[in-house]
């Protein structure tokens, strides 16, 4: 005679077949999730790499010293002077067309940018200031020792740089604005974003009440990974062939001028600047290196 099956025990090893079909499909999605949010192994160990042992530095922010504002009124003599000088090296617009022209501006609601648009820069580089040249192996030494420095060598890095707060994002400021990049990201150490605020609020001081109040001084490149920086050299006579300071998040350059008023002339703005750059410089803030297209800034301490 047939013996009929438990109906109880079949129950059982249904749900206990379904308990582990769902429980196979938990562990799939959670090891997927995982993936995803962590990155990738490359990613995850440079992230630990940079952030131990050598935390991120937190920078003390600080007002715009005013020793490197302009000269006071009582000076006029060495006013005058400079100003003679620096009129002599300002280009014809004949010559200025020869000049990197600007790059494309991005949409601004703002009417004095929308007006700037057809105003001719005036053109910050070796020609039309003078200020000394510092040699490039002290930039080098320079943004090795900054305190939250370290080589962005590739894109991994350069994530792993933002997610632990060694690199910071560059945004327009007072006295600045970053152009429209191509071989490089609006990325820079916490103490050289510093650095460019500082030089922004002293030129935005320095041309305070004058014609060219409200001119900035345009950043045209900022950090650049090792892999953009031989793929610039390759179109670039001036980009080095070692390491550069742009690869350490210490060093930006700055090629224009954009006026929002095109009855003031060059004259001002490009002297208040070729006098910013040098005052830096003999502070022993920066190191400079004039170029034909730019100037190209390195932070020497914080």
């Amino acid at each position: 005679m047939k013996v009929p099956s438990n109906p109880s025990s079949s129950v059982r090893r249904i749900r206990w077949d379904r308990l582990g079909l769902v429980a196979m499909i938990l562990v799939g999605c959670s090891s997927g999730m995982v993936a995803l949010v962590g990155g990738s192994d490359a990613e995850q160990e440079a992230f630990t790499r940079l952030t131990h042992p050598k935390p991120v530095v937190a920078l003390a922010m600080r007002e715009a010293n005013p020793v490197l504002l302009r000269t006071p009124s009582g000076d006029n003599e060495t006013d005058k002077e400079e100003v003679s000088s620096s009129s002599a090296v300002v280009p014809a617009p004949e010559e200025r067309q020869l000049l990197p022209q600007p790059e494309p501006v991005v949409a601004d609601p703002e009417p004095r940018r929308e007006r700037q648009k057809n105003i001719q820069p005036c053109s910050v580089c070796k020609r039309t200031m003078r200020v000394p040249k510092n040699p490039y192996t002290a930039h080098q030494s320079a943004a090795r020792s900054l305190p939250n420095s370290f080589f962005v060598k590739n894109d991994i890095e350069l994530n792993a740089g933002k997610r632990n707060g060694k690199l910071v994002e560059v945004e327009d400021g007072r006295g600045y604005r970053i152009a429209r990049l191509t071989h490089s990201h609006a990325w820079l150490l916490p103490e050289t974003y510093q650095l460019l605020q500082d030089m922004g609020n002293d030129f935005a001081d320095a041309l305070s009440g004058t014609a060219s109040e409200g001119a900035v001084f345009r950043v045209t490149s900022v950090t650049r990974t090792d892999k953009q920086q031989r793929r610039l050299r390759r179109r670039n006579l001036n980009a080095t062939n070692s390491k550069s300071t742009h690869s350490y998040g210490a060093s930006f350059d700055i090629a224009f001028v954009d006026r929002f008023d095109d009855q003031a002339n060059c004259g001002t703005p490009t002297r208040e600047m070729e006098r910013l750059l040098n005052r830096y410089q003999k502070a022993g803030i920066i190191y400079v290196i004039p170029e034909g297209g730019c100037m190209h800034v390195t932070l020497r301490k914080p």
